[in-house]
């Protein structure tokens, strides 16, 4: 009994080592890290929206709103795009996990103290070709990079950094004046930095003397959701194969871990003790029987030579579970 209870461990060790082993694996595994990236990319998204909305929304004069509400508006702005940063770190060790990189060219040298050169690393054709197009689209425009360099603008240069507005409109016909709250930049203020990219300054120039923060805001932020629904998605359509040999190698050990040393379905279903008409080898007969009809994922290769000799060419190290 020992003897049999020990042979089921190291086969159920070597096969969730097996699992963890293959590519669809490491994939969830960056996908969880990708889900929690993406809260907390939501959640600040979240707290700077309705930090936003707090003056933007309310009757308050920006008179009356204290200098405490623009640096906090600063720090959740920072807070964005940092995990707008983080988000992309994680998507590029996403990608290279998998599709890895591989080293371009020969190890090069220095002459004079004979130390290598690092070697440059080529990327897959997704990063290079779709996912580059896409980030550049969304990442790469004036607005975009603004954006990007803004936090570091408000954390090393100035604080506070907008200008909190209230104007008033009315028109014959209309029932109230009407009441409108705006976070503003200096356009100005802002170019005396010289710290910001072609792409930014470009931007920034082409901008009024005062404009509006909170429009440049929603659509970074619209902007950056969009790319990471498209991330994930293309992962998802472009991994279904090694995705669905994870799920059926799992799902098939699972079946037959259930079968060798699962509790019978009167345990797991909470009952205080089994049915009258119970029957314990009928029960594990059928849990057998789910197992074989799921079928085995793992495959061999043999190849017959001229002396009617055969070899294994191929194993990919899920041979048949014991029956």
């Amino acid at each position: 009994m020992r003897q049999s209870q020990m042979s089921f461990d190291e086969e159920l060790e070597k096969r969730v080592a097996h699992l963890e082993s293959l590519p669809g694996y490491q994939l969830k595994e960056d996908f969880d890290a990708l889900q929690r990236c993406s809260f907390v990319f939501n959640v600040n998204a979240n707290k700077l929206a309705g930090h936003v909305a707090k003056f933007l929304n309310s009757q308050r004069f920006s008179r009356d709103v204290p200098e405490s509400y623009v640096n906090e508006l600063v720090r959740l702005l920072h807070n964005y795009l940092t995990s707008v940063t983080s988000l992309i770190d994680s998507q590029r060790v996403t990608m290279r996990h998998r599709w890895p990189t591989e080293s371009a060219g020969k190890t090069q040298s220095c002459a004079t103290c004979n130390r290598a050169f690092p070697r440059e690393r080529s990327v897959s054709e997704f990063e290079d070709k779709a996912y580059a197009q896409q980030f550049a689209e969304t990442f790469e425009t004036g607005e975009a990079v603004f954006m990007t360099k803004l936090r570091n603008y408000a954390t090393h240069y100035s604080i506070p950094l907008p200008n909190l507005g209230t104007t008033f409109r009315w028109e014959q016909g209309m029932p109230v004046v009407e009441q409108r709250n705006t976070l503003q930049l200096d356009r100005d203020k802002l170019l005396r930095w010289d710290s910001w990219t072609s792409p930014a300054k470009t931007f920034l120039q082409s901008q009024p003397e005062h404009f509006d923060l909170v429009p440049v805001i929603e659509r970074y932020v619209n902007a950056a959701n969009a790319f990471a629904a498209w991330f994930w998605n293309e992962i998802h359509a472009r991994s279904g194969e090694i995705v669905s040999e994870l799920n059926t190698k799992a799902t098939e050990l699972h079946l037959w871990q259930h079968g060798e040393v699962g509790p019978p379905d009167w345990v797991t279903n909470g009952d205080p003790g089994p049915p009258a008409d119970w029957n314990g080898r009928l029960g594990s007969s059928g849990r057998c029987q789910a197992r074989y009809e799921h079928g085995s994922r793992g495959f061999r290769v043999w190849e017959v030579n001229l002396d009617g000799s055969v070899d294994l060419i191929v194993d990919d190290g899920w041979p048949p579970l014991p029956r």
